[in-house]
């Protein structure tokens, strides 16, 4: 009798546990005390899985049915989302054969003057897709296109980022690539925290290079080369992450007073939890930067669309706008994004994507930080007043256009016009 009724509830926790889903679920709290999570779940059931006080939300484990009477509760605020894998990379993949009917026989060449010098990159770069261009766009005495776009060397002769905290929310950091171990500082792995933060896909560690690769003679630079990096690695080899894990990397970023974090990543609207972490982070005086997106639509993804968000586009080496990037009113900035070259999970690959310009203004964020400008809202003047517009594309392309480091250093020293 006792094998039955054991085999009777065990088939009734498997079914029970088979049923079950895991939600996330926000509140309006208008006290300064959490919320009680426990007492929340009573009348509706299910469990509570873990806490995000930051945002008056937690991750509950329910079945459909609960999750329903839980809509009906009626609460102040409530929003309720499944925890579903979400597929938050967006970086673009272009054939070489696309470009070449874009650009025709010769691929763009940039069309500013030549930065300061540096050795050519001896190690050979790992296989990446736009190897047929590599001659094209590989440093050659100098540094990438994209950095001397940036016009980087009077800021550098105030700043080269030091003392500023980088969170990069993405698939990880390689903390031990030549270019990024000098400069590495620490994070969390928030898919599975008994491992290290190292990344696994490449494209954290290809953003990574662009915001703060290291100064030395490799051929690659950040645009803060002495800023220090925090992998928060959200995203799994396949570029999949749940809200959780975006949440948790957030809550870590917040509590560990990070002043600059990058999100070269995002989603469609309606995932409100999220929206509302880059919310809490901005309140918390985190500046908080946002790739568009790669779709080619007159619409900004989530969370760049957010207004407490700094939003940026993509554009190509002619100062065009690139053909894949979204655009809309909630445009910040502009900045490269096309054949970039940077540091990967073996070596350095060139990518194309917003994810790749969305470090170009981290990093000039992190360059406005460590001259003063601390706040979110201060760091968005001052990157605007260093910005200039690229021709007459309109402005829900280029926002206020793309901040030059030459300008930045001038509006320090109270000299732009």
């Amino acid at each position: 009798m006792k094998k039955i009724l054991f085999l009777v509830l065990s088939l009734m926790i498997s079914v029970s546990s088979a049923e079950a889903k895991q939600f996330i679920v926000t509140v309006e709290n208008n006290t300064k005390a959490p919320v009680d999570w426990e007492a929340f779940v009573t009348r509706s059931g299910g469990s509570v899985v873990e806490q995000y006080d930051f945002i008056d939300g937690a991750l509950l484990e329910l079945s459909d049915e609960q999750a329903e009477r839980l809509k009906n509760n009626r609460a102040k605020g409530l929003t309720i989302e499944e925890d579903i894998p979400v597929q938050w990379l967006n970086e673009k993949k272009t054939s070489v054969r696309d470009l070449k009917d874009m650009y025709g026989a010769a691929a763009p060449k940039i069309k500013v003057p030549a930065g300061r010098p540096v050795a050519a990159e001896t190690s050979q770069p790992s296989r990446g897709p736009f190897d047929e261009l590599y001659e094209y766009y590989k440093p050659k005495g100098e540094y990438p296109w994209n950095i001397i776009r940036m016009d980087l060397n009077e800021v550098w002769k105030l700043t080269q980022g030091q003392g500023v905290r980088v969170a990069v929310v993405d698939s990880g950091i390689n903390y031990n690539h030549p270019d990024l171990k000098p400069n590495y500082a620490g994070g969390m792995n928030c898919v599975k925290e008994s491992n290290p933060p190292l990344d696994d896909n490449g494209h954290g560690t290809h953003v990574a290079g662009i915001i703060a690769g290291a100064f030395n003679n490799s051929g690659i630079i950040g645009i803060a080369p002495k800023a220090s990096l925090y992998s928060v690695k959200v995203i799994r080899r396949d570029g999949y992450g749940k809200h959780s894990e975006i949440l948790k990397g957030i809550e870590w970023c917040v509590k560990n007073n990070m002043h600059i974090m990058n999100m070269s990543l995002g989603v469609g609207e309606g995932y409100e939890a999220v929206n509302k972490a880059v919310r809490a982070a901005v309140a918390h005086n985190i500046t908080v930067v946002c790739a568009a997106g790669n779709e080619s639509e007159k619409k900004i993804i989530d969370p760049a669309r957010i207004p407490e968000t700094i939003a940026v586009t993509a554009s190509d080496p002619n100062d065009q706008f690139a053909y894949f990037s979204n655009s809309g009113k909630e445009t910040d900035f502009i900045a490269p994004g096309m054949f970039i070259y940077s540091t990967f999970k073996n070596g350095y690959q060139f990518h194309e994507g917003t994810s790749m310009a969305c470090p170009h203004i981290a990093g000039m964020a992190a360059l406005a930080y460590a001259l003063g400008y601390r706040t979110p809202d201060q760091i968005r003047t001052v990157l605007r007043a260093s910005a200039v517009k690229l021709g007459r594309m309109a402005a829900a392309k280029q926002g206020y256009g793309l901040p030059l480091g030459s300008r930045l250093a001038q509006y320090y020293r109270g000299t732009l016009r």
